[in-house]
């Protein structure tokens, strides 16, 4: 199979990085440097009254580099064009990027997954498979890397420039939990050119939603000096809901309320040298989850009043959710000679509370202990992380480039939990089991690492990239408490409170990555890519007479390339094929004595695909974009056990999670004048998300099937000199695509679908 897929791909003479055709070139970034051996040119502009493509800079290698020079697989969101249609959550743009899925699930958590490396969704709580995508802003890490709960933040596209979604393990230059690949939320640098900004506003209605929306924006730059400039960011939105509960006769529960803002500035006293300083803060809330109950349990006894509703116990001080993150850093770049030292220092924040409903589990001894078959969790979990990361890069004669670094991380992870009883049709309470607290006790992830990598220019059109990482890891996971009737009831603790006692170990992880390139000629570029990433392993924590640790996984992959541009730059073709070996896989298990459920190793899977797209400007009005990627992404061995003693129904041959075999995207933008200085604009977007199977299950080896969709965005706009108004509809077809739920998950009646048809305004100001 492998091998007629490389034939096919040597034919095709294709690409892999795919980019929105609204990109656009991107300004230096503090955080990365510039290779003295390998500079890069002038970005070209994308001008009215030029017909070709837009250079675009990324920094996926570390430093900056044209995007179609990276021999790496690398995806860029143009955040100006989110911004403008209103798509400012993850599940409203996921299709738009080849290979990246998304699983929204329990406790404000978003299972991130890439190429298909994902067994699904989190549970309820840690312990947790550690994420298999790693999140960036500016290059510093932002989350966390182990097992607890994947807590990956919308962030608001109005703060950022682009956002660069690096596809395939990338352990080598950006460490652990990134065996899936990696996204990069790169922030708006500062400029010292002048005073400007902009304001924006805007409002969206969404079907059959309970009321309007809103979205207001602002951004002021300001230069306070020659070498010396800030720039401040604010936003606020409500999104609308369109989720009803007919229990408690409420209209669009999944209203939410976001808030942020971004404050950087940057020094730069000499072209040798510069400083950025940047915080970011982002809060939302809401009243409710968007999850729908198509088919509600018995328990509840209200009939359904449409396709969207919830059918949850609501208590009377049920807070809804509150998701906070903030990210500081400190970036450096000083140009020593003809090298580079780059230190980044980052500080992150995100904490989450959050609640849902837990009847169809503790319904029958609720209703033993308090006569009333309400329950919920009530969460409250959140982690922080300190890191920091010392790099020097430098040619090394005429023919090498060498990069050195060091990274040290130290993240704290807690949670508390506790579960109230109350009345399904009233709201009262009735009350509490107890609580399962690790608030104060937190699990630390303390991590050290050494990498680099050396380029070897034989030619000036062929050079072979090699590089290497080691890391390791100190996990302590202190002593906490579980209390009252959950411990000896729910649980069968002997006692309670009941105390974890504190546990403590170390681990090693290696990762390398080889990079042959070579330059065909100016605009064409073959490479082949081995990499591997990997994710540490963690603690069973919390869950008593069951292996107390678990190891890290590794993802090793091998790839094909080639990235070219033709007909003077008005087209680009960029392609992959790529093939994964993912092994000792971290999955939640079923220990046969109690059926607790822990994460050991287990089993392997592979990945193998291809990605093939073609952005072309074929004037200087039209723009076109399409790619395709096809996905086979399976169980290689079966779990030990499977279905036995409650253990999760993964045989060899399944279907990994939440992967669709097919997947694609069609888009077109036109400009046109409208007369004199008013020009207008207008294109859309089908995205197709094909065929999908849901997490794996420890009940029944049927699993949820996510049917494939269909997704078309339409908008329509017009610009005056500094003014610009477009009016968008997302979901024209008002398609119920399925994301993720159901059977398997930690609510299997719960279902996560796309947002509703959607319309909407926005008018935006510059200055």
């Amino acid at each position: 199979m492998l091998k007629n897929m490389t034939s096919a791909f040597i034919l095709a003479v294709t690409c892999t990085v795919s980019a929105s055709p609204h990109a656009v070139a991107a300004s230096r970034k503090a955080g990365y440097s510039k290779s003295p051996a390998d500079p890069s040119p002038p970005a070209r502009s994308l001008s009215s009254s030029s017909a070709v493509l837009p250079e675009i800079i990324v920094t996926a290698q570390k430093r900056e580099q044209p995007l179609q020079e990276v021999p790496v697989p690398v995806s860029v969101v143009n955040t100006v064009s989110l911004a403008a249609n209103n798509q400012v959550k993850l599940t409203d743009f996921y299709s738009n990027v080849p290979s990246l899925s998304i699983a929204p699930s329990t406790m404000s958590s978003q299972s991130l997954s890439i190429r298909g490396i994902t067994t699904g969704a989190v549970g309820e709580g840690p312990p947790n498979p550690a994420p298999t995508v790693g999140v960036t802003i500016d290059g510093v890490p932002f989350g966390g890397t182990g097992g607890g709960d994947q807590l990956v933040p919308d962030f608001d596209p109005g703060d950022l420039q682009r956002i660069e979604v690096l596809r395939g393990p990338q352990g080598t230059l950006y460490g652990a939990s990134s065996m899936g690949g990696l996204i990069n939320f790169v922030t708006v640098d500062p400029s010292t050119a002048g005073v400007s900004g902009h304001l924006a506003a805007g409002t969206e209605s969404v079907y059959n939603g309970s009321q309007l929306g809103y979205t207001l924006r602002g951004a002021v730059n300001l230069p306070l000096g020659s070498d010396f400039a800030v720039r401040a960011s604010v936003f606020g939105r409500q999104d609308p809901g369109y989720i009803d509960d007919p229990i408690l006769h409420l209209k669009g529960v999944n209203e939410d309320w976001a808030r942020g803002a971004h404050l950087a500035a940057v020094w730069r006293p000499s072209d040798a040298f510069s400083l950025k300083l940047s915080a970011l803060i982002q809060t939302i809330k809401g009243n409710g989850t968007s999850d729908a109950t198509p088919n509600p349990p018995s328990i509840f006894g209200v009939p359904p009043l449409g396709d969207l509703q919830q059918f949850y116990i609501r208590a009377v001080d049920m807070y809804g959710y509150d998701r906070r993150a903030a990210a500081y850093s400190a970036i450096v770049n000083w140009e020593i000679g003809r090298a580079t030292l780059t230190a980044l220092t980052g500080y992150n924040d995100y904490s989450v509370r959050d609640s849902f409903d837990l009847s169809a589990d503790l319904a029958a001894f609720s209703q033993q202990y308090f006569g009333s078959v309400g329950n919920q969790i009530r969460n409250s979990i959140g982690l922080n992380r300190m890191t920091q990361e010392l790099r020097l890069s430098t040619p090394i004669g005429k023919e090498f480039d060498g990069l050195l670094a060091v990274f040290y991380s130290h993240e704290n992870d807690y949670w508390q939990w506790n579960y109230p009883v109350s009345n399904p049709l009233t709201g009262i309470m009735a009350g509490d089991w107890g609580i399962f607290n690790a608030s104060h006790s937190p699990i630390t992830y303390t991590s050290y690492s050494a990498f680099g990598d050396l380029t070897y220019h034989i030619t000036p059109r062929f050079d072979i990239q090699v590089g290497g990482r080691e890391s390791q890891f100190h996990i302590v996971a202190n002593a906490f408490t579980v209390t009252d009737l959950f411990a000896s009831v729910i649980e069968g603790y002997p006692s309670s409170p009941y105390l974890f006692p504190a546990e403590s170990f170390k681990e090693n992880a290696s990762t390398y990555l080889l990079t042959p390139r070579f330059k065909a000629s100016q605009n064409v570029m073959l490479y082949a890519r081995i990499a591997s990433g990997y994710r540490p392993g963690g603690s069973n924590v919390g869950t008593p007479n069951v292996p107390k640790t678990y190891n890290p996984d590794k993802t090793q992959n091998y790839e094909i390339g080639a990235k070219m541009e033709l007909l003077d730059h008005r087209l680009a073709v960029d392609g992959s094929l790529y093939y994964i070996d993912w092994k000792n896989i971290q999955l939640p298990l079923i220990y046969p004595v109690n059926g607790s459920t822990y994460v050991g190793n287990a089993a392997a899977a592979r990945s193998q695909g291809l990605e093939l797209s073609v952005n072309s400007r074929p004037s200087s009005r039209l723009t076109l974009g399409a790619w395709v990627s096809w996905d086979d992404a399976q169980l290689t061995q079966t779990v030990p056990g499977a279905g036995q003693n409650g253990e999760i129904f993964g045989f060899s041959g399944d279907q990994l999670p939440n992967t669709p075999r097919f997947s694609g995207n069609v888009s077109v933008d036109y400009d046109f004048p409208l007369g004199g200085d008013i020009r207008g604009n207008m294109g859309g977007a089908l995205s197709y998300v094909g065929d999908r199977k849901d997490a794996f299950s420890s009940i029944s080896p049927q699993r949820q099937d996510l049917p494939a969709y269909e997704k078309v965005d339409l908008h329509v706009g017009a610009a005056y000199e500094s003014w610009k108004v477009n009016v968008f509809v997302n979901n024209v077809a008002d398609e119920r695509g399925l994301i993720s739920g159901g059977v398997g998950n930690a609510i299997p009646y719960a279902f996560y679908y796309i947002q509703p048809r959607t319309v909407g305004l926005s008018i935006d100001k510059e200055f």
